[in-house]
């Protein structure tokens, strides 16, 4: 039987600032794109046990409330995927962070999700990477593994500094090959690997949201049905 600790957050989240709810403009591109994945059930909730997964994110410029140089970025809030939509109050912003003391400073109307410390060091790799999708979907998880896609290791689990350091590797190695045997890479900016250690886990990136969406709608359409338009 498998182990779900996924909601849980384990990064210090004592530099939380807690505010009013976002504003639309900060979020609408983002919830457009979990709004399809909410739908294929790739970031949803496991009901049983009222336990979210899957988490999206977008690079954006919040030097206005904190200088900081390194990336920022909204997403969304720890323990969302239960909603079907999502408003400014399930949003956030993190403002910093510090991946070798596994800290983070966000502020909004909630905690930032348990991954956001992996979309950060994803966004460190590379300027032009400026949106970074976390799904769940055990079809698609066990086909990629199976298919030898790019991968971190199977001991390292989710939410921790030893996997936002994993992922690092892993796009580091993918780069150097430029073209995975899969056909999902493009370049340096957009990609797509499984977590061996997080079950289901999957994350793809690129240097916008339609991009890492409809590598997700590529691999949907591989390993889950075909009867998935591409937008």
């Amino acid at each position: 039987m498998k182990i779900i600790d996924d909601g849980i957050i384990k990064y210090d989240k004592s530099s939380f600032i807690k505010t009013g709810p976002l504003p639309a403009e900060e979020y609408l591109n983002v919830e457009k794109w979990r709004k399809i994945l909410n739908k294929l059930k790739l970031i949803s909730v496991y009901p049983h046990l009222d336990i979210g997964y899957g988490n999206i994110s977008q690079k954006r410029d919040y030097q206005k409330f904190n200088k900081s140089n390194k990336p920022q970025f909204v997403i969304t809030g720890t323990q969302t995927g239960k909603y079907g939509t999502l408003s400014g109050e399930h949003y956030t912003r993190v403002i910093d962070y510090d991946i070798d003391y596994f800290q983070i400073s966000t502020m909004g109307p909630l905690d930032a999700s348990s991954e956001a410390l992996t979309h950060a060091a994803i966004y460190e790799l590379n300027q032009s990477i400026r949106a970074v999708i976390h799904i769940h979907h055990e079809g698609i998880w066990n086909g990629m593994i199976r298919d030898h896609s790019d991968a971190t290791s199977k001991f390292i689990p989710y939410g921790t500094k030893e996997m936002a350091l994993a992922v690092k590797d892993c796009i580091s190695r993918v780069d150097n090959n430029i073209f995975t045997r899969n056909g999902f890479y493009d370049g340096k900016s957009q990609g797509i690997f499984v977590m061996k250690g997080h079950h289901e886990g999957v994350i793809s990136y690129g240097p916008n949201l339609s991009t890492a969406g409809n590598l997700i709608l590529k691999i949907y359409k591989k390993y889950v049905s075909k009867k998935v338009s591409f937008l």
